[in-house]
């Protein structure tokens, strides 16, 4: 399928996810979390979407017609936008050096929400907008905001396709 920015892509992979004999509410459970999830998202995702490469690279995940992608999950935590050497504990977000990263490299951020696994929604929105809509400096969104984030993505989708559309291009 076709990347659109600022569109919701929605997936149920219910039913797609097994491992060994464990019960499948479990992994459903277990992939809510990012760190069980990241991976094999990522993985599906490149799947799914035409000319989207994985390709883990430092500062990005994905590159998508010269542009670089960096995946972030939304999680029960919510969202957490800046560089994964920045996230943890004893760890320093550099607010410049973040601003620089997103500018000089015209990022582009994958957002997937995985807190209702195995339904996943997933969008591509310009690292700037995600900046301009961002309260904190530790380029955090909570849970709430971040899906909130979402769902207007939603909303004007839904509004644009019943041909009611106030934006012009």
């Amino acid at each position: 399928m076709e990347i659109q920015l600022d569109h919701l892509y929605e997936f149920d992979l219910t039913g797609t996810i097994s491992f060994g004999g464990l019960d499948e509410s479990f992994l459903y459970d277990m992939f809510k979390d990012g760190r069980f999830c990241c991976e094999p998202l990522s993985r599906y995702l490149e799947q799914q979407f035409n000319d989207l490469v994985f390709v883990d690279k430092k500062g990005y995940d994905f590159t998508w017609q010269g542009r670089k992608i960096e995946k972030k999950q939304i999680t029960k935590n919510g969202l957490k936008f800046c560089q994964s050497s920045m996230i943890g504990a004893g760890r320093v977000v550099n607010t410049n050096q973040m601003l620089d990263h997103i500018s000089e490299n015209k990022l582009l951020y994958l957002l997937a929400d995985i807190t209702e696994f195995p339904k996943v929604r997933v969008a591509f929105i310009e690292g700037a907008e995600l900046v301009r809509h961002c309260k904190s400096k530790n380029f955090t969104y909570t849970r709430k905001a971040a899906l909130n984030l979402l769902n207007a993505i939603k909303s004007k989708q839904e509004y644009t396709r019943q041909g009611s559309s106030v934006y012009t291009t």
